[in-house]
C-alpha cells in the first residue's frame, strides 16, 4: 500500500521499494506502456490521498479500475459542461479555449469563439455545439473568412445529445473515473474532455476548494504538438496552475512541447528511456522516474494491478430547469403553428436533456401557459397541436425582456 502523500509504484532492481514524491507536481508518463503505468498512478494516488480524477479517452482505464473508483460515462456530464459556470464570462472564456484545444482552431477563430460565447454567457445560453453556431452568425468585428470557417468546423460537430444530468462538481469529490470511448468518432471525445476540463476548472475556481489530483491519459489527444502556436492555449495554461496532474501519452512526439517542458517528473517506460538522448539502458519491463526538481532517477519494475470492475455509477436526477429551456418552448409553440410535443422535444434534444424538455412542457401545459387546440394543416385531416394561451404569451414575452 501507498503511504499519504507518498504513490508506491513499484521494487527497485537493487532491492526496496520504489517512492514517487508527487504532492502538487506535474508528471508525464511515457512510452509503450503508458497506459499500464498510468492505471498504477491512478491506484497509487488512490491509495495516498491524493483523490485522483481520470480522464479515459480511449477506455482501457475505465476497463481495467472501474471497481476502484466511481466510474462515468461521459454522456452523464455533458450536459452540465455545457451550462456555465459562475462566474459565466470567466467560464465562457475556457470554452471558447476548450473549443480552440479540440478543433486545433486558429488565433482568430479562438476570438470569434470566445466572442460567440461570451454573447451567450450574457444570455444565460449554453456552451453547446449547436449553440456556438447559432451565436457565431451574432458576432461583428471579424472577417467573413473566420467567422464561416468556424461555422463550418462546429457544424461539423453532430451527436453531442446529453443523457443525464450529473453535475461536474461531483468530481471535485475526487475518486472518479470518466470514460469517453463510447463517443461516436474520436473529436467528440476530445471536445468533450475539453469541455468537462474548463467546466471542472470554473467549478474549482468558483467554489475555491482545493482541487483532487487529475490524471489524463492519451494526453497527446486534447495537447498536441504543433510547429508554432495556433492558439491562445488558455485551457493548457490553466490546467497546469492545477494542483497534481498528470499527462500520461505512448507517443512522445505527438504530445505538446509546454507539456514536455512543464512537468517536472518523467516516468518512461523501458522504450521511452531508450529513445531519449540521455537514456542509460535498463531491462526491458523496468520504468524510469527522472525527477527534474531534484536531478535524480529512479529505476523500477513496477508493481502489478489487480484489475477490478464495476458498473457506471448511478446517475442523480436533474436539478433545475434553466430559464432559456422555458423561452425556447414558448418561442417554438410561437413560430411553429402545428408544434406537438414530440416535435418540440426533438427539435430541442441537441441542447437539452429530454427528459427535462418533456418535463418543462408538461409544467407549461399544466399552467395553461400552452393549450392543446385542433388545428387545419390546410391539406388532409385536422389535427391536434399546441398553442401559447395569452398567460403563455405574457410570460414569453417577460422572459423575453
Amino acid at each position: 500500500m501507498s503511504e499519504p502523500g507518498r504513490m508506491w509504484l513499484g521494487y527497485r532492481p537493487g532491492g526496496g521499494r520504489a517512492w514517487l514524491d508527487a504532492a502538487g507536481c506535474k508528471v508525464l508518463i511515457l512510452g509503450s506502456r503508458a497506459r499500464d503505468i498510468a492505471a498504477l498512478s491512478a491506484l497509487s494516488a488512490k491509495e495516498s490521498g491524493f483523490r485522483p480524477v481520470v480522464f479515459d479517452l480511449g477506455g482501457s482505464l475505465a476497463r481495467r479500475l472501474s471497481g476502484c473508483f466511481d466510474a462515468f460515462d461521459y454522456h452523464a456530464f455533458l450536459y452540465d459542461a455545457f451550462r456555465m459556470e459562475a462566474p459565466e464570462h470567466w467560464h465562457s472564456q475556457l470554452a471558447a479555449a476548450a473549443y480552440a484545444t479540440s478543433l486545433d482552431l486558429s488565433f482568430d477563430q479562438e476570438a470569434v469563439a470566445n466572442a460567440a460565447l461570451q454573447a451567450l454567457a450574457s444570455e444565460g445560453g449554453m456552451a453547446s455545439p449547436a449553440s456556438v453556431y447559432d451565436a457565431i452568425g451574432g458576432v461583428d468585428g471579424f472577417r467573413a473568412a473566420y467567422t464561416d470557417g468556424l461555422k463550418g468546423r462546429v457544424a461539423s460537430l453532430k451527436l453531442f445529445d446529453a443523457v443525464d444530468d450529473q453535475p461536474v462538481a461531483r468530481l471535485l469529490e475526487g475518486d472518479a473515473i470518466v470514460d469517453f470511448h463510447s463517443s461516436p468518432y474520436p473529436q467528440a471525445a476530445e471536445l468533450a474532455a475539453c469541455l468537462l476540463l474548463a467546466k471542472l476548472i470554473a467549478s474549482a475556481h468558483a467554489r475555491g476548494t482545493p482541487p483532487p489530483a487529475l490524471l489524463l491519459v492519451d494526453g497527446s489527444r486534447l495537447f498536441k504538438w504543433h510547429a508554432r502556436p495556433m492558439n491562445s492555449g488558455r485551457l493548457l495554461t490553466e490546467l497546469l496552475e492545477w494542483g497534481m496532474v498528470f499527462f500520461s501519452s505512448d507517443q512522445r512526439q505527438a504530445i505538446d512541447a509546454r507539456v514536455l517542458d512543464a512537468c517536472g517528473v518523467h516516468i518512461c517506460s523501458s522504450d521511452a528511456w531508450h529513445a531519449s538522448s540521455e537514456g542509460d539502458g535498463v531491462l526491458s519491463g523496468a520504468c524510469v522516474v527522472q525527477d527534474m526538481r531534484s536531478g535524480q532517477r529512479t529505476v523500477f519494475v513496477p508493481r502489478r494491478v489487480v484489475s477490478k470492475t464495476s458498473g457506471y455509477a448511478t446517475s442523480r436526477p436533474a436539478r433545475s430547469v434553466p430559464p432559456r429551456l422555458t423561452r425556447m418552448i414558448l418561442d417554438a409553440v410561437e413560430s411553429y403553428p402545428l408544434a406537438t410535443r414530440d416535435s418540440i422535444v426533438h427539435y430541442l434534444a441537441p441542447e437539452f436533456l429530454q427528459a427535462d424538455v418533456d418535463s418543462e412542457l408538461g409544467s407549461l401545459i399544466s399552467q395553461e401557459c400552452v393549450v392543446t387546440e385542433l388545428k387545419d394543416p390546410g391539406s388532409g385531416p385536422r389535427v391536434f397541436a399546441y398553442s401559447l394561451s395569452e398567460k403563455g404569451r405574457q410570460a414569453l414575452s417577460e422572459l423575453n425582456g
